[in-house]
C-alpha cells in the first residue's frame, strides 16, 4: 500500500497517512507566561479556589501567631505568673490548623482533578483537530507521553504545592508584619539572609528548568522508541534486530538517565545550601537579640523566644516556596509541550457557506493537480483526469509513484499544492469536510478492528445498525461463515486488533464495515496484497459486490484482481504514464502490458 518516496513521510499501520519518527523539539518559554496559559486554559474550571484561598489565610494564622503566644508563655513563665490560658489558647490554634489543612487536601483533590481532566479533554480534542501532516511528524509513542506523564506532572505539582504556596504567602506577609512589630532592627537582619536565599534560588532553578524540559523530552523519545519496538517485535525478530533494538533503547534510556541525574543533583544543592543560611541567619539572630537584652534594648526574654520562632518560620515558607518553585520545573517542562501541541494549526475549517454532500453521483476531476509533502519536492506532478459517475478506476504502478498519495488527496488528508480536483463539479475545498470524508468507504491494506466484539468492529461508526443489515454486510463481503464459526459468533471479543484471525478474515471484517456503510464512493488500498490465492478470490467476489454502480478507486499490486475496472491507471515519478481498460493497455503492449505479463507468466 505505502508509496515509498523520499519526500513522503514513512508509512503508518493505520491509515494512508504516515506518523513519522522524529521527536519535537521542546521549545523553552519563561514559567511565567506558561503559568499564565494554565490559569486561562482552565478559566471556570477553577470552582473553589477562593475558599481554598480562604482557607489558606486561616491555616497560616496559626503560624503567625503560635510563636507570639510561646513568647508571652515564656515571659510569664520567667515571672512566674498563670499559665494555663496561654496554653489552652496555643492548644486551639494547633486545633485549628489541622481542621483547615484538612479542608484544604479535601476540596483541593476535587478542583485538581477537575482541572486535570479539562486539560486532559482538551489536548485529545486538539489532536482530534489537527492534519494529517501533524502525525506524519510525529511519534505516537511521543504523543502519548504528553497525553499521560505531562499532564500528571502537572497533576502532581498542583495538587501537592498550590495550597502550601497559597499558606506560605500568607504566612511570609504575617510574620514579616509582626517581626517589624517587635523589632525592625532584627528583621533587617532576617531579610539579608531571605535575600541571600532568593539570589541561590535564581541560580539553581535557571539551570533545572532547561535539565528537566530535557528531561521530558528524553522521556517522550524512550516512550515513542518503546511503542514502535513492541508493535514491531515481530518484524524485528524476524529480521535478527533484537540486539539493535536493545542498543537504540539503551541509547534513549542513557539520554533519559543522564537529563535526570544532572536535574536532580543541581536541585539537590537547593535544599542543603538554603538549610546552612537559615542556620546561620539563626545564629546571628540569636546572638544579636541577646546582645540588645543585656543591653536593655529588648525589655524581655519572651520578645527573643519569639523573635527567634518567628525568624525559622520566616525563613523555612521561603525554602519549601523555593523548593515547590523547584518542582515547578518539571510541571512547567511538560505544560510547554502541551501548548506546543494546543498551538498548532488545526485542520482547515469549512468555508463560509460550505456545500453540504449527502449522496453525491461520483464524478470527478483532476484538473493540472501538482502536490509534494514537501513544497520543494512534487509526489504527483501535473495529473489531468476525468472519471465518471460510476467508474471502477484501478490505480497501479511501482512502489512509490504515487498511488496512495492520490487517494490522501481525495479524502483530503492533504490539499493540493496547485490544481483542484472536482467531484460533482465543485472543489473538494468547497465542501463541508465531514460531509466529504463520510461520503467515502475504505478498505485498507493495514487492518484497523479493534479490541471489541465482531458486530462492533463490522458496525464501527453506525451505531444505529441492526443485527439484521450487520449480518447481511458480512454475508455480502463473505465473512459469514467464519464467523459463525467463532466461540461467540458475532459477539465475540477480539484480542489485540483481531490478531487471532487470519490476515484474510481481517480484511473480510473491514469489507463488511464498508459495505454496512453503502458509501457512494468507495476506496480499496491493497485489499488482496497480504493473502494467499483463495483469500484472494473471496476478498475479489466482495470488492465486486461493493463497488457495482457506483465510483470506485482501487489500488493493487496484484493486476489479475482489477482487470475487469473500467479505467487502469499507470502512474510512475508522480505522472500518469498509462491509461485505459485492461484490453486496451495489453494491446498497446506499453509498461502496464510488460508488468501484466511479468506477474502472471503469459
Amino acid at each position: 500500500m505505502a508509496d515509498k518516496n523520499y519526500s513522503v513521510p514513512p508509512a503508518n499501520s493505520s491509515g494512508f497517512f504516515r506518523p513519522g519518527r522524529g521527536g519535537a523539539a521542546v521549545k523553552p518559554k519563561n514559567m511565567k507566561g506558561t503559568l499564565y496559559r494554565l490559569w486561562q486554559l482552565t478559566r471556570g474550571k477553577r470552582n473553589g479556589l477562593g475558599f481554598i484561598f480562604l482557607l489558606s489565610a486561616l491555616g497560616s494564622a496559626a503560624a503567625i501567631l503560635s510563636p507570639y503566644v510561646t513568647g508571652k508563655a515564656v515571659t510569664v513563665i520567667s515571672t512566674r505568673g498563670a499559665i494555663s490560658g496561654i496554653l489552652a489558647c496555643l492548644m486551639g490554634l494547633y486545633l485549628c490548623d489541622w481542621l483547615v489543612k484538612f479542608l484544604q487536601q479535601y476540596l483541593m483533590a476535587s478542583i485538581v482533578q477537575r482541572i486535570i481532566h479539562h486539560i486532559r479533554s482538551t489536548l485529545f480534542e486538539k489532536m482530534r483537530e489537527l492534519p494529517i501532516s501533524f502525525f506524519d511528524r510525529r511519534q505516537h509513542g511521543e504523543l502519548m507521553s504528553r497525553l499521560t506523564n505531562d499532564i500528571d506532572n502537572i497533576s502532581t505539582t498542583i495538587s501537592n504545592s498550590l495550597t502550601s504556596l497559597m499558606t506560605h504567602c500568607f504566612t511570609v506577609v504575617g510574620i514579616l508584619v509582626m517581626m517589624l512589630y517587635l523589632s525592625p532592627l532584627l528583621t533587617l537582619v532576617s531579610l539579608l539572609g531571605v535575600a541571600m536565599i532568593f539570589m541561590l534560588t535564581k541560580i539553581v532553578t535557571g539551570k533545572t528548568r532547561k535539565l528537566f524540559a530535557m528531561q521530558q523530552k528524553n522521556l517522550g523519545s524512550l516512550n515513542g522508541q518503546v511503542e514502535e519496538s513492541i508493535s514491531g517485535l515481530a518484524v524485528v525478530k524476524a529480521f535478527c534486530r533484537e540486539e539493535q533494538m536493545e542498543i537504540d533503547f539503551e541509547e534513549r534510556n542513557d539520554a533519559l538517565y543522564q537529563a535526570s541525574v544532572k536535574a536532580l543533583i543541581w536541585s539537590g544543592y537547593l535544599m542543603p545550601l538554603m538549610n546552612v543560611i537559615n542556620n546561620l541567619c539563626f545564629v546571628l539572630i540569636a546572638v544579636i537579640s541577646s546582645i540588645m537584652f543585656v543591653n536593655g534594648s529588648i525589655s524581655s526574654i519572651g520578645l527573643i523566644t519569639s523573635f527567634l520562632l518567628y525568624m525559622r518560620q520566616f525563613t523555612r515558607p521561603f525554602v519549601d516556596i523555593a523548593n515547590i518553585y523547584n518542582s515547578f520545573q518539571t510541571a512547567v517542562a511538560g505544560a510547554e509541550r502541551i501548548f506546543e501541541i494546543l498551538d498548532e494549526q488545526s485542520e482547515p475549517e469549512d468555508i463560509p457557506n460550505a456545500y453540504s454532500l449527502k449522496r453525491p453521483r461520483g464524478d470527478f476531476e483532476f484538473n493540472h493537480v501538482w502536490f509534494g509533502y514537501d513544497p520543494n519536492r512534487p509526489v504527483l506532478k501535473d495529473i489531468c483526469l476525468k472519471i465518471p459517475a460510476g467508474t471502477q478506476v484501478a490505480i497501479v504502478g511501482p512502489t512509490g509513484s504515487g498511488k496512495t498519495t492520490l487517494i490522501n488527496l481525495l479524502t483530503r488528508f492533504y490539499d493540493v499544492t496547485s490544481g483542484s480536483i472536482t467531484l460533482d463539479g465543485h472543489d473538494l475545498r468547497e465542501y463541508k469536510q465531514s460531509d466529504l470524508r463520510d461520503a467515502f468507504g475504505v478498505v485498507l491494506q493495514d487492518t484497523a478492528l479493534f479490541a471489541e466484539s465482531v458486530k462492533y468492529n463490522i458496525s464501527y461508526g453506525h451505531k444505529g445498525a441492526t443485527m439484521e443489515q450487520i449480518r447481511e454486510a458480512a454475508k455480502i463481503a463473505g465473512a459469514d461463515g467464519f464467523i459463525e464459526r467463532m466461540p461467540k459468533g458475532y459477539d465475540t471479543i477480539l484480542e489485540q486488533g483481531g490478531q487471532e484471525l487470519s490476515q484474510g478474515e481481517r480484511q473480510l471484517l473491514t469489507i463488511a464495515r464498508a459495505v454496512l456503510a453503502d458509501a457512494p464512493i468507495m476506496i480499496l488500498d491493497e485489499a488482496t496484497s497480504s493473502v494467499d490465492t483463495v483469500t484472494e478470490r473471496k476478498i475479489r467476489r466482495a470488492m465486486l459486490n461493493i463497488c457495482k454502480s457506483r465510483t470506485s478507486f482501487i489500488i493493487a499490486h496484484r493486476l489479475s484482481t482489477i482487470r475487469d475496472s473500467d479505467l487502469i491507471i499507470l502512474i510512475e515519478n508522480g505522472e500518469i504514464a498509462e491509461q485505459g481498460t485492461h484490453d486496451e493497455l495489453m494491446a498497446a503492449g506499453g509498461k502496464y502490458a510488460s508488468m501484466y505479463r511479468t506477474q502472471t507468466g503469459e
